[in-house]
């Protein structure tokens, strides 16, 4: 870590120097993990925000660091990839660390024109308020998320920002503190403010900087529950396979059953693509579960240009006939039911009364969990991201899981032994230390 630290030093000075010879002096800084002293081990990275003065348009200073940061990272021996927050960024690797080169203002306290124009406020606070014991406890707290994928705010994870981890720790003093306090919530957790004011939101932790935001609104209810419960396990029997262990349990195939869906995806910023590909995971998922094929698990995933949708499934086939339950026979639409069951073609026997509700028995035209989907696709059935409705159509569909990972990267085959695998990897590592 020392040497990253020295490399990352160099590179943030070097980058500021060539962001301030195109864009004048003093429009440079460092922000981020590395400028508070925060930056932890697998998630090196040095970000230089370049300061616009207000009056300049946002898409003409997005599209000015967009042209000039491709050719700074480029120059610096390194790969570019944009990315998109509120607006588009540069997205690089140098000399094995991330880099980011975001736009922002210069605007006074509150009068903010993007969301990251705070984030030179909140370096200031975070240096300002924490001190180099506090920094390594919010160091500890990040390796004890990063283990188990709960770091993290964009839509792929939903967990918890390097921010929020820099507030717990500033709120709570040190990472056990917190932690003692983690295993009591419920959610919605409000450590501060009036939950009234941030609706929907699992965790409420207004932003010091910003009272007016909730600094944690990207935490779902899933990331808060898994801390919560791996919080209570570690107190309950501390270990380092916490913050670094990774479970050796056996995975087991018998008796499940699993549907996948392979398909390419547009060269899209993977904020994006996340939030379709989620999407179009939920909107077949319901259409499978109206449909008799109830889901129970889902997972989706992005391996470079290429996506995955996991189900795993009560049943991959079902019977030629179901029961179609009618209204009451004293409903006004009693005998309207009954007239169209008689036109109905895959009607396979007519209604009939048991108690006071009309039923009948209706054919299934699909009785397999994956041509139903390809009927779903085809047919533009279900509610899906439009933009990847044409590589849906292309897509693979099987229930082999050795076909499945045949098709993905070794970071696409980690992700479907972790789905199959279900359990939490510190719940895994808890349960094999007794």
């Amino acid at each position: 870590m020392p040497e990253t630290l020295r490399v990352a030093a160099e590179l943030a000075e070097r980058l500021v120097g060539l962001v301030e010879e195109f864009f004048g002096p003093g429009t440079a800084s460092v922000e981020g993990s590395f400028a508070k002293g925060t930056m932890v081990r697998g998630r090196e990275e040095v970000d230089v925000f370049v300061h616009f003065k207000p009056g300049v348009p946002v898409e003409k200073a997005s599209q000015m660091v967009l042209a000039r940061g491709v050719e700074i990272v480029r120059s610096l021996g390194g790969v570019v990839r944009l990315r998109y927050a509120s607006h588009p960024y540069v997205e690089g690797f140098v000399r094995g660390l991330r880099v980011n080169i975001v736009p922002c203002y210069d605007v006074e306290y509150g009068r903010w024109i993007t969301p990251v124009d705070r984030t030179p406020h909140h370096t200031r606070y975070v240096k300002k308020t924490m001190d180099e014991g506090m920094a390594d406890e919010t160091r500890l707290l990040k390796a004890f998320l990063m283990n188990d994928g709960l770091y993290g705010a964009e839509i792929r994870v939903r967990g918890f920002s390097g921010y929020v981890c820099e507030l717990l720790i500033i709120k709570h003093g040190s990472f056990s503190a917190l932690l003692e306090r983690v295993a009591g919530w419920r959610p919605p957790v409000v450590l501060d403010g009036d939950a009234s004011e941030y609706q929907e939101a699992v965790m409420i932790l207004p932003d010091p900087v910003d009272r007016s935001r909730n600094a944690a609104a990207a935490v779902s209810l899933t990331s808060l529950s898994k801390f919560i419960l791996k919080s209570k396990l570690f107190l309950r029997k501390p270990a380092k396979s916490f913050f670094t262990g990774r479970p050796r349990a056996e995975i087991s195939l018998e008796d499940r059953r699993f549907m996948g869906m392979v398909f390419d995806v547009p060269e899209k910023p993977p904020d994006v693509l996340w939030g379709e590909l989620q999407k179009t995971m939920n909107g077949l998922g319901r259409a499978l579960t109206t449909h008799g094929y109830r889901p129970l698990r889902m997972e989706c995933w992005l391996d470079g240009f290429k996506a995955v949708i996991l189900y795993e499934l009560d049943t991959l086939t079902l019977p030629a006939v179901y029961l179609h339950v009618g209204p009451p026979v004293w409903s006004r639409s009693a005998v309207e039911f009954v007239e169209e069951q008689a036109r109905k073609e895959d009607v396979a026997a007519c209604p009939w009364v048991s108690g006071d509700r009309l039923y009948s028995l209706r054919r299934r035209k699909y009785t397999n969990a994956v041509d139903f989907v390809r009927h779903l696709v085809d047919q533009d059935l279900a509610a899906v991201s439009k933009e990847l409705k044409p590589y849906l159509k292309k897509m693979t569909t099987t229930t082999d899981p050795q076909q499945i990972l045949s098709t993905l990267s070794q970071e696409g085959k980690a992700f479907f032994e972790e789905f199959i695998r279900a359990c939490p990897s510190f719940i895994a590592l808890y349960n094999s230390s007794h």
